[in-house]
């Protein structure tokens, strides 16, 4: 029988690594979000009538959406923001 991998073996060691790894991997996943996001903003543009590439409809922190420019809104850092 063949040995575990240094992969395998990381994996059977961290529970918590293990858990996220299988998540991720698995269908859906990190992205499970996905689908629904893209509604809401695709629905927000059609209110907005947003139709250029270059203006973002940008979620508002109370929850509503503004014509934006795409420069500025990405500027802000979105997800890499911490």
């Amino acid at each position: 029988m063949a040995e575990l991998g240094k992969t395998a073996r990381h994996y059977k060691k961290n529970a918590k690594s293990r858990a996220k790894h299988v998540k991720d991997n698995s269908p859906g996943g990190k992205y499970a979000h996905s689908n629904e996001y893209k509604r809401q903003h695709s629905a927000a543009r059609s209110r907005l009538k947003i139709r250029s590439s270059s203006v973002d409809a940008s979620k508002q922190p109370d929850g509503s959406y503004k014509a934006e420019s795409r420069k500025a809104n990405r500027a802000r850092g979105g997800a890499k923001k911490r």
